[in-house]
């Protein structure tokens, strides 16, 4: 695989990541018992987070998507946030991590290639 074909996985990557965590905006629009258990009370903090996080993949996807730099940094600190975070809430921490996971792999892939860690 390619270095540029690795970036065009880890910016497809993050925009939909961006977009899926979006969704979590609804949560400000869903009755009480429509809500997962233990999210009733901290609905409003959980919306507000979920948006700002998929808002900041998708400027990450495309700031990557343009070969920027700051883009490949700011998306590696999102991913690491979500690889310490996404464990600790079930059942939406599975997917964060597929996403992360393939996101970050990409990232470094791009970044590294297929270096070997020490030169002979």
């Amino acid at each position: 695989m390619s270095k540029k074909t690795s970036l065009k996985i880890a910016s497809i990557g993050s925009i939909l990541f961006g977009i899926f965590e979006l969704m979590g905006l609804m949560m400000l629009f869903a009755p009480d018992e429509y809500l997962p258990a233990g999210f009733e009370m901290g609905s409003l903090f959980w919306a507000l987070i979920s948006g700002l996080y998929g808002l900041s993949r998708i400027i990450a996807g495309i700031a990557v998507w343009a070969n920027k730099k700051w883009g490949m940094v700011f998306s590696l600190m999102l991913c690491l946030t979500t690889l310490v975070v996404a464990p600790t809430i079930n059942p939406f921490g599975v997917v964060d991590l597929i996403f992360t996971v393939i996101i970050t792999m990409s990232l470094l892939y791009a970044y590294y290639g297929g270096q070997k860690m020490i030169q002979e």
